[in-house]
C-alpha cells in the first residue's frame, strides 16, 4: 500500500487556513505501515493538528477509553485489527470520535459497511492533502455537532409515508442492492440489466429519496428501515 499522494517537499505542506486553534484539535492515526504512518502523521502535524499515531490498532483501543475526544484516521487492511474494526468499537461512542477509514482495495461494500457504522468518509489511497483536511474537518464539524447527520437527511415523513413507498419496484430493488453492498456492475448482472440502466434506475431513486451521497442514502435507509 503506497502513501497519500504528495507532491510537494515537506516544508510546502503548511495549510494556509491552519491556524493555532488547531492545535487544539485531537487526531488519532493508525497504520501498520510506519512509512504511510509518518507521512499522514507529517501532514496533519503541519496542518497544524495536534497528532497522536498508532502502529497498532488494538493498542489504540485499549488505550481510547483514556484518550481526549477527537478524529481517528486509521487504515482499512491492518494485521491485528481491521479499521472497520475500529470503527465499530468506536460507534458507541459517536461524541467522542470520528472515524476515517482510508484504503488502497476500495469498494462499495466496504463503503456501505463504513457509513452504517458512522464513519465520516472512506479515502481511497492515494489521495491528497485536501482530501485528507478536508475529511478530518468534516470529522470536527461532526463532533461539533451531534445532529449534524440528522440535519443532513431530508425530513421525517408522516406515519404512514416512507421515501421507498415513492419508488417503482425496480428502483426499490437497485437501492435495497446498493445499500446491501452491491456494485453497480453486479446489480446488472443479477437483474439482467445494464450498468448504465442501474445507474440511472440509482438516480432516479436517490432524487425521488432528496439525498445525494451514498453515506446519506445509507442513512436515510437505516432510518426508513428503523435500524438507527
Amino acid at each position: 500500500m503506497g502513501p497519500p499522494s504528495n507532491e510537494h517537499s515537506p516544508m510546502s505542506l503548511v495549510d494556509e487556513n491552519s491556524n493555532s486553534s488547531r492545535g487544539s484539535k485531537r487526531v488519532y492515526v493508525i497504520d501498520d505501515d510506519k512509512a504511510v504512518l509518518d507521512t499522514i502523521q507529517m501532514l496533519l502535524v503541519h496542518a497544524g493538528y495536534d497528532v497522536h499515531a498508532y502502529q497498532s490498532a488494538s493498542q489504540f483501543v485499549e488505550d481510547s477509553a483514556n484518550l481526549s475526544p477527537g478524529v481517528v484516521v486509521t487504515d482499512q487492511v491492518m494485521k491485528q485489527m481491521e479499521g472497520l474494526d475500529v470503527q465499530r468499537y468506536l460507534s458507541s461512542r459517536p461524541n467522542d470520535f470520528r472515524v476515517i477509514l482510508v484504503t488502497a482495495f476500495p469498494r462499495t461494500s466496504l463503503v456501505v459497511a463504513a457509513m452504517k457504522s458512522g464513519a465520516v468518509t472512506v479515502l481511497d489511497k492515494p489521495f491528497d492533502r485536501r482530501e485528507l483536511i478536508d475529511a478530518v474537518e468534516e470529522g470536527f464539524r461532526q463532533l461539533q455537532d451531534a445532529e449534524t447527520v440528522d440535519h443532513a437527511l431530508p425530513p421525517v415523513l408522516q406515519e404512514s409515508e416512507t421515501y421507498l413507498k415513492r419508488l417503482t419496484e425496480r428502483e426499490r430493488e437497485v437501492i435495497q442492492m446498493v445499500y446491501d453492498g452491491s456494485t453497480n456492475k453486479a446489480i446488472g448482472i443479477q437483474l439482467g440489466i445494464s450498468t448504465k440502466t442501474v445507474e440511472k434506475h440509482r438516480g432516479k431513486a436517490m432524487k425521488k429519496m432528496q439525498v445525494l451521497s451514498l453515506a446519506s442514502l445509507v442513512r436515510l435507509m437505516d432510518r426508513e428501515l428503523g435500524r438507527n
